[in-house]
């Protein structure tokens, strides 16, 4: 089991090093801005409903992307969810699709999910929890909302869906449970994810998503990352340096590595506006407006969008994995150099 996930991981980081660049392969689609969940780092619940792009837009993307990640809003509320993957997988049979879910609403995820895995049998499962009980409750603003992930959680795995993520974004209300959260992951035997609050015009429409609590934070790292470099994954230890990037954010709001975004990924909303990254405010143009994303992607107007996004500092794993995949190297010294003498921060 160990054997092939390590193989499974050292594939997957062959396929970023070797991917072209003449155009972005890693892209987060916001599906929809509907939501039933109530946030708090995020305000989306608050958008007005609008109407969603239109399948027949989605044919504009590229037909060889790398990643594709599906999010919202709650991606499993939009209707025709099955036909856009469908019609993804058409265009990308060897991509990689995640999707990103509160998983509140247990039986119409599993309905959904049954014919999706019939689509796309490798399938990501990622499933926001951001405490343990009452905490996550609270932090979702959903009375009851861990037991529904929990019960979701279940249902999809009884389902067969094998490639299962616990997504946690960390804020100064909830660092303390981070170990815990961790932990509960290895239990339910599901990939840990993790992020810290970030603030964004176009996306979670929030500003006072503010870190206060370093030291709570640099506790909690420190025992995620040794914990990670204790393993023999290799996809560990880049999610071990990844964390350690993200305090170094925390501490001085400035990126260990540069910002690719717009060159190597880029998100799309659910009205087509195509942006650098989901915390950026640089629109690079609509997807409606043109007829193809290559199209769109060399004018003017994406390339002053792309120049701009250089200086925007942020450190959150849409965007900080094409860095790592850029400046490799700096990335396995720092592995080596941890593994042998441990990380203080």
């Amino acid at each position: 089991m160990a054997k092939s996930r390590l193989l499974k991981d050292l594939r997957w980081a062959w396929s970023y090093l070797t991917a072209r660049n003449d155009l972005p392969n890693d892209f987060v689609l916001a599906v929809t801005y509907s939501c039933n969940s109530r946030c708090r780092m995020c305000n989306i619940w608050k958008s007005e409903v609008q109407p969603v792009l239109a399948l027949s837009e989605y044919q504009k993307l590229p037909a060889d992307m790398k990643e594709i990640n599906l999010s919202g809003g709650e991606p499993f509320l939009r209707s025709d969810l099955v036909a856009l993957v469908a019609l993804l997988v058409k265009q990308n049979p060897r991509v990689r699709i995640i999707i990103n879910s509160n998983g509140f609403a247990t039986e119409l995820i599993t309905a959904k999910i049954k014919e999706i895995i019939k689509i796309k049998p490798d399938i990501i499962l990622g499933f926001s929890i951001d405490g343990i009980g009452e905490l996550h409750d609270e932090v979702r603003g959903i009375p009851g909302g861990f037991d529904k992930v929990m019960a979701t959680f279940k249902a999809v795995k009884k389902l067969g869906v094998k490639d299962l993520r616990i997504a946690y974004t960390a804020g100064d209300y909830n660092i303390n449970q981070m170990t815990q959260v961790y932990k509960l992951s290895q239990e339910l035997g599901a990939e840990f994810t993790m992020a810290a609050v970030h603030n964004a015009e176009n996306y979670f429409n929030i500003s006072d998503n503010k870190i206060t609590k370093l030291p709570e934070f640099k506790k909690e790292f420190c025992i995620l990352i040794n914990r990670e470099l204790a393993t023999w994954q290799p996809k560990n230890w880049s999610r071990a340096y990844f964390v350690f990037a993200l305090y170094c954010f925390l501490v001085s709001h400035k990126r260990l590595l540069p910002n690719y975004s717009g060159r190597d990924n880029v998100f799309i909303d659910p009205l087509g506006a195509v942006y650098p990254s989901d915390v950026s405010g640089h629109q690079m143009g609509n997807l409606k407006d043109f007829n193809s994303f290559k199209e769109l992607y060399q004018s003017p107007k994406a390339q002053e969008a792309i120049s701009l996004e250089k200086n925007n500092h942020n450190w959150m794993m849409c965007t900080a994995r094409s860095a790592m995949k850029r400046h490799v190297f700096q990335v396995l010294y720092w592995i080596f150099k941890s593994k042998l003498f441990g990380v203080k921060l």
